[in-house]
């Protein structure tokens, strides 16, 4: 394994423990006036957050910003029927740790409501 060459101690600095995503876990969303849904594999959870990682290449990263609260719909099982709505924030968009997808961004969404 590579180490960092600029390695120094990282803090977690969520509020939350996190844990893996269900196997087939999922996000779609629309952007502005966009009529394409974008889907992502969740990655990690807790009680109010997830995580879903965004090639670095992809136009969804021209389109949103920290901050941005976005309708998204869940899909907690392969292929559900009935996704769970929720109004969702834009929490963090990070690099990966070292060393592992680092063609690739992290988002983090934190769900504020029910839609």
């Amino acid at each position: 394994m590579k180490k960092d060459p600029d390695h120094t101690e990282k803090i977690n600095l969520r509020s939350e423990e996190r844990t893996k995503s269900r196997e087939n876990a999922s996000v779609e969303f629309i952007l502005g006036n966009d009529k394409i849904a974008y889907h992502f594999k969740l990655r990690d959870f807790s009680s109010k957050g997830f995580g879903i990682m965004v090639r670095k290449d992809s136009k969804v990263l021209n389109h949103i910003k920290v901050g941005d609260v976005l309708d998204m719909k869940y899909h907690p099982e392969e292929a559900t029927r009935n996704p769970l709505s929720h109004r969702t924030q834009i929490k963090h968009i990070s690099d990966p740790e070292f060393g592992k997808q680092q063609d690739h961004r992290l988002i983090g969404l934190l769900i504020l409501e029910n839609s």
